[in-house]
């Protein structure tokens, strides 16, 4: 199995995007990207929109060699929208070449908040007629030796979580079994630790606590990624996306690395599985504006939740 990374927070965007080669079947989970409309108070600097740029073109890269593309949920940083955005890098005709002619498996609208709710039915209407969609809430896909199992709908977050459902997808191939979990916020809910230790991942990208927003407490998405870590024949785990949005993450996170040690499980990141530096232009959007200044851009555009 050939596990390669394309966009996300350790690589400068908010993004979970990431491509699996397996024996039957190559898979590109959760198409998309987006920048904070705000942060810190400032809007994304120009090195932000440039490496926007780049990693939709690194999304088109890897659609073209996708035969299923994942839409876990309908937030902005998980899909390719059909109209024109700066902040996702795309024009009006980026989501043809990105699903034309593919297998979309994709949350149901069941379960989803009223924005959330929008966007699937105007995604609706955009790729039915260029794609095959299959709704996948809870089912199971086979393609030749390889299988694709997809949760339930999961917090998006803890229980009660505002923001609505994700879906999480175990594919396996017999050489691996790689759990892609977004957005779980640790896992921070009972319900997505327990499909994780279900399933048995041997390698896990999991969508750590949103350790940036000092408004929530993380207990409960530490906790999860602790008990995540007793998976039978877990090897590698990846910590990814709302995580990596505090530069000091890894502080932060100490108890878990100290835990994966003792386990043998090697911790990792996009950036990491990819043996580059992480880039955190997000968590570094401050500094960024001191040190390159420009202009600050008031056009706003909706945030991706």
């Amino acid at each position: 199995m050939d596990v390669v990374p394309v966009a996300e927070e350790s690589l400068g965007v908010r993004s979970m995007a990431l491509f699996v080669k397996a024996s039957d079947i190559a898979v590109l989970f959760d198409a998309g990207l987006s920048l904070a409309p705000r942060r810190f108070g400032l809007p994304p600097h120009p090195r932000e929109l440039q490496r926007a740029r780049e990693l939709r073109a690194k999304i088109l890269e890897f659609a073209a060699r996708a035969d299923v593309i994942t839409v876990s949920h309908y937030h902005r940083d998980h899909f390719t929208p059909w109209y024109e955005s700066k902040y996702m890098a795309t024009d009006g005709e980026t989501y043809k070449a990105v699903y034309g002619g593919k297998l979309i498996l994709a949350k149901s609208p069941e379960g989803i908040n009223w924005s959330q709710r929008r966007r699937w039915y105007g995604f609706k209407k955009a790729v039915e007629p260029i794609a095959r969609v299959e709704y996948a809430d809870g089912r199971a896909f086979s393609f030749g030796n390889t299988l694709i199992k997809v949760s339930g709908p999961l917090p998006h977050g803890p229980e009660g979580s505002r923001t609505g459902y994700t879906l999480a997808f175990l594919i396996a191939d017999g050489e691996e079994r790689l759990l892609f979990m977004p957005d779980v916020q640790g896992p921070a809910s009972e319900a997505a630790v327990s499909f994780a230790l279900s399933v048995e991942p041997t390698i896990a990208i999991v969508g750590g606590p949103p350790l940036y927003l000092t408004s929530i407490s993380h207990e409960a998405g530490v906790a999860g990624l602790l008990r995540l870590l007793d998976a039978r024949g877990l090897h590698t785990l990846v910590i990814a996306h709302h995580a990596l949005r505090e530069l000091e993450w890894r502080e932060r996170l100490a108890g878990v690395f100290e835990k994966a040690r003792e386990r043998g499980v090697a911790v990792s990141t996009y950036a990491g599985l990819l043996g580059v530096e992480e880039d955190l232009l997000e968590a570094r959007r401050r500094e960024l504006y001191s040190s390159e200044p420009a202009e600050v851009d008031e056009e706003r555009e909706e945030d991706e939740e």
